[in-house]
């Protein structure tokens, strides 16, 4: 909802700009159209009275201009199906869809680096932050959970025992994902220091409020700087290194969509091409033709 709040509040903001009626149904395609074309060619979108946005400095990407896309199209659908219009605006506007891109997940390093700020927190006098942000990185590792699925964990959905816990993914569709032994600990270790049992959501600030999922982003933001981590992905990129290490070694992608709560193996085909290209990078590095002939020439082969 946030996400999508974002993108619309932009969109008003360009309606207001551009003196657009405020009665949705005058909205036709040509509005849709120049508002698209907004956000393809503009180097300086929003300006600084744009709710609250950045200022962006570059042409939006094929991506954005498809996320903007999707936002509008379900705002408008629900227009329709609420009786306020009779056929949404963008009914024959198309978009295509982004190439995919290569998923990048966290290494080994830095993901020893972030739990080491965590450690160093808890050794610092600050326990419950240290290990509340190293049960997250952890159960984020160890599940694959989207960020508002892990933001919206409640202490009844935590069985401890089995390490299983309960989320609600996208479309209010439940299900049940596991975390090992080493995030259980971290969890458990969490609760020592957690108290306020008369809260009912999971994660806590030290005010004792429930942590909202801009604050879990803005959390990892903090320890990736401290980590000395300059890449960008933040909490999603947890889903992809989760996505990946499963994929290895399980090599099910039926499983990987279950836990991962996908509607389709779509998403997961791109784990699995990731994974292939991975897997023929190392096998280039025992079967390059130019180390070959430069380190055996006379056993050189073509």
């Amino acid at each position: 909802m946030e996400y999508y709040r974002g993108m619309l509040n932009r969109f008003l903001w360009y309606a207001q700009r551009q003196g657009w009626p405020d009665d949705v149904r005058f909205f036709n395609e040509w509005y849709i159209r120049e508002f698209l074309g907004y956000l393809r060619t503009e180097i300086n979108r929003w300006s600084k009275e744009g709710n609250g946005s950045e200022s962006s400095s570059r042409r939006a990407s094929p991506r954005t201009i498809h996320h903007y896309y999707g936002a509008l199209r379900a705002f408008f659908n629900w227009t329709v199906k609420e009786g306020f219009l009779r056929e949404s605006p963008l009914a024959k506007v198309k978009v295509a869809k982004s190439k995919p891109r290569v998923i990048q997940p966290y290494s080994l390093v830095q993901l020893k680096k972030m739990l080491q700020v965590c450690d160093y927190d808890c050794q610092h006098n600050a326990k419950l932050l240290g290990n509340r942000n190293k049960a997250i990185i952890l159960i984020l590792l160890d599940s694959g959970l989207r960020l508002s699925e892990l933001a919206g964990i409640r202490l009844q959905d935590v069985d401890a025992e089995r390490g299983w816990i309960k989320v609600l993914g996208k479309g209010a569709k439940e299900r049940v994902v596991r975390i090992g032994k080493v995030a259980q600990k971290a969890l458990w270790r969490y609760l020592m220091y957690r108290g306020h049992d008369n809260k009912q959501e999971l994660w806590l600030t030290e005010e004792g409020s429930a942590l909202q999922g801009s604050g879990i982003q803005s959390a990892i933001d903090r320890i990736k700087k401290r980590a000395g981590i300059n890449e960008g992905g933040c909490v999603h990129r947890f889903r992809h290194t989760f996505a990946l290490s499963f994929l290895r070694a399980d090599r099910n992608p039926f499983n990987l969509q279950y836990l991962l709560g996908h509607n389709s193996l779509e998403m997961v085909r791109l784990y699995t091409a990731t994974l292939g290209m991975e897997d023929a990078l190392k096998a280039h590095e025992k079967a390059s033709p130019a180390d070959l002939l430069v380190g055996n020439s006379s056993h050189a082969r073509f």
